[in-house]
């Protein structure tokens, strides 16, 4: 039996996106499992269209104003028991009685750690202040990192927080028993050391500084090769650079929809150069883990659980050289124990299920508490 109706509102929304696209998504889809009545509103639908992800990409938050203000002029009269918001900008009243607010990032996190571009984040971040401490008192925030909890609070956010991660099919990402006949599927070399790197090609991610640790690297281990999966504004230049230093072994297979499970799989580790995340752990992180692989990260602050629980090793990439000596050591060491850590670690508390879980019981709080 249906017992709860729920609107979920993103800027993104799977297929059509990455993080706030792929976490909504697969939450929804645990919802769906527990008989809650799910709808999703964003600008690709599923089943309502608002807003523009044109508008997003070319004038970010001016088309992500313009979103939450259809939303919000769109179901001023509803009939949804909770209304579940990623990442809002709504500058005026909220018309949903009970709302779920998850942050999946912050652009006051981002204006702290000086991002580029900084005035922008800077302003952005003060219009997300004024949004976030405007809504009804009758909501319940969540955020996807213990960093992005802090960044909210440090935000002046003076409802409670409550920290739900990101999480991960345990079921379908998994290891592998035989990663020569999945690297034959892609064409990756069969006895090569395989880093693996999932995610958009942007700044923010510092992928550049991933290949020259990489290059540097190949001078000690040559048997390695880098997969890296993504695309965005820097994938070409990146190509450019590869190819004008006339770096070997470098894969570029633009944005993957599908055959992701078996491109971790094949895998021997993953690695990321992130300066900023607001996932803990990540989503790409999350999948990683769950397929064993272990996990080379930067040092910050939401991924340096790595190193605490022993599933891989946490760098600073602005040393190239240093970074490059300790993944060495760590491709030639026995990383069995990493691995172990990283699977157990993600079945024990980064299963969709036991997080579509927490979700559905923060519900039923704010619906008890309103008396529906």
């Amino acid at each position: 039996m249906i017992f709860m109706k729920v609107l979920v509102c993103a800027s993104e929304y799977y297929p059509y996106g990455s993080g706030i696209a792929n976490v909504a998504y697969r939450v929804v889809e645990q919802l769906k499992s527990m008989d809650i009545d799910c709808s999703v509103c964003s600008p690709t639908g599923p089943d309502i269209k608002l807003g523009s992800s044109k508008l997003i990409r070319k004038l970010g938050i001016v088309g992500l104003i313009y979103y939450w203000y259809k939303v919000t002029s769109h179901f001023k009269n509803n009939d949804y028991d909770i209304a579940w918001l990623h990442n809002p900008f709504i500058l005026k009243k909220n018309p949903f009685g009970s709302s779920l607010i998850t942050l999946n990032s912050t652009y006051y996190g981002k204006s702290a750690q000086k991002l580029h571009p900084l005035h922008y984040n800077l302003f952005v971040s003060r219009i997300e202040k004024y949004c976030l401490n405007k809504v009804s008192s009758h909501t319940i925030f969540t955020a996807v990192g213990y960093s992005v909890l802090d960044e909210m609070r440090d935000s002046g956010v003076t409802h409670k927080i409550i920290y739900i991660p990101n999480g991960v099919d345990t079921s379908v990402f998994k290891p592998a028993f035989n990663k020569k006949i999945l690297r034959n599927k892609f064409g990756f070399p069969a006895e090569n050391i395989i880093l693996l790197s999932v995610g958009r090609l942007i700044k923010l991610k510092q992928p550049l500084k991933l290949i020259q640790t990489f290059e540097r690297l190949k001078s000690n281990i040559k048997n390695v090769t880098l997969v890296v999966a993504g695309d965005g504004e820097l994938l070409e230049p990146l190509k450019k650079y590869v190819y004008t230093n006339n770096i070997k072994d470098v894969i570029f297979l633009g944005h993957i929809k599908e055959n992701l499970p078996d491109l971790y799989s094949c895998s021997d580790f993953y690695i990321t150069a992130s300066r900023y995340e607001g996932g803990g752990p990540t989503l790409a992180v999350a999948e990683a883990m769950s397929s064993g692989l272990p996990c080379i990260v930067s040092d910050i602050p939401n991924l340096r659980f790595i190193a605490d629980i022993n599933a891989g090793i946490v760098l600073d990439f602005n040393n190239i050289e240093d970074s490059a000596n300790s993944i060495a050591d760590l491709l030639l060491s026995d990383s069995e124990y990493y691995s172990n850590n990283a699977r157990k670690f993600a079945e024990k508390f980064l299963n969709w299920k036991a997080i579509g879980t927490e979700y559905q019981k923060n519900f039923k709080i704010l619906v008890d508490s309103n008396g529906l």
